[in-house]
């Protein structure tokens, strides 16, 4: 919004200061609210401000759909109010597509519904892929704690043959700096295990564009690559000693680059209800592509789902 007076509110109401229009933005002489970082607007109008794309943390189990982990998609995204700072919850329920890399899977497809909340603020957000902490934000620089949960929807254990093979949730934590210009953003993160589950490290580099291509449609597109330390790759791709079977020897994995490209897509049905939806590719590095258990050259991850806010 600008700092211009509307023309809906009355002089004698604008200067009120229990006066709800005041509280939602619109007092005269008012600094005017300035949209987060590559939050372009859905909806035009009086205020183009109105409705904004708020990325949620990516979750730790696919690229996009994990920020700073492991194999993940970038998932899922939450419909803001620039005009309504009340607005913190978001709620929803989704789809997830994801491939099976593992040998035996016969290019299976693992789909799961999800439900999701999340609570945001301007400094912290809350949500089932984990926290972040905005520690350092200005228009162009954006410094960030992360704390976030790694899994993955299709496991070694869904496959006939594999099912002794488990991979326990691991939690991770770390750092995130992001630098804004325009509609692109450049990330660099950095991840390591928390919990004790993988003991590696994990660095992703990223670049994002995003752009509305009508008022309440906009899109995103981004590709980067994730540095992964042994540790983190025989997780991923390996075979423990307590794993070894007749005809499956130990295996593990070596540091590794994985690059990965996604894209990301967001209607606004009204001001708080928004259909989001994503879909994502990561190669497979050759030190997991010569695992005795991966059968891929890449994983895919697809996204689905209606978020609400509130």
């Amino acid at each position: 919004m600008s700092g211009r007076e509307r023309p809906d509110i009355p002089a004698s109401r604008r200067d009120r200061p229990d006066d709800p229009a005041a509280k939602a933005g619109h007092k005269t002489g008012g600094p005017p609210h300035r949209p987060a970082p590559n939050s372009p607007a859905w909806c035009s109008g009086p205020s183009p401000e109105l409705y904004k794309v708020y990325p949620i943390m990516k979750s730790a189990c696919f690229p996009a759909m994990a920020l700073a982990a492991g194999l993940a998609f970038p998932c899922l995204a939450a419909v803001a109010s620039a005009q309504d700072a009340e607005l913190r919850w978001t709620a929803g329920l989704g789809v997830v597509a994801e491939s099976n890399p593992y040998l035996g899977a016969d290019d299976d497809v693992e789909v799961t519904a999800i439900p999701y909340i999340a609570y945001e603020t301007d400094w912290l957000s809350v949500s089932p892929e984990g926290a972040v902490v905005a520690l350092y934000r200005s228009e162009a620089i954006r410094l960030e704690a992360l704390v976030a949960p790694r899994w993955q929807f299709a496991e070694p254990g869904d496959v006939s043959g594999l099912e002794d093979i488990e991979r326990d949730i691991a939690v991770d934590g770390g750092f995130r700096v992001s630098a804004a210009s325009g509609p692109v953003t450049v990330s660099l993160a950095y991840l390591t295990d928390l919990s004790g589950k993988h003991e590696g490290q994990e660095v992703t580099l990223s670049v994002e564009a995003e752009t509305a291509l009508t008022p309440r449609f906009a899109i995103s597109a981004e590709a980067g690559a994730y540095w992964r330390d042994n540790d983190l790759g025989t997780y991923m791709y390996g075979i423990y000693a307590d794993e070894v079977r007749p005809g499956r020897a130990a295996y593990t994995a070596d540091d590794s680059v994985a690059p990965f490209m996604a894209a990301m897509g967001r209607y606004a049905l009204t001001e708080r209800v928004a259909i989001v939806g994503a879909i994502e590719v990561e190669a497979i590095p050759d030190t997991g592509r010569d695992s005795p258990i991966i059968d891929a050259d890449a994983r895919y991850g697809a996204f689905l789902g209606l978020m609400v806010r509130f």
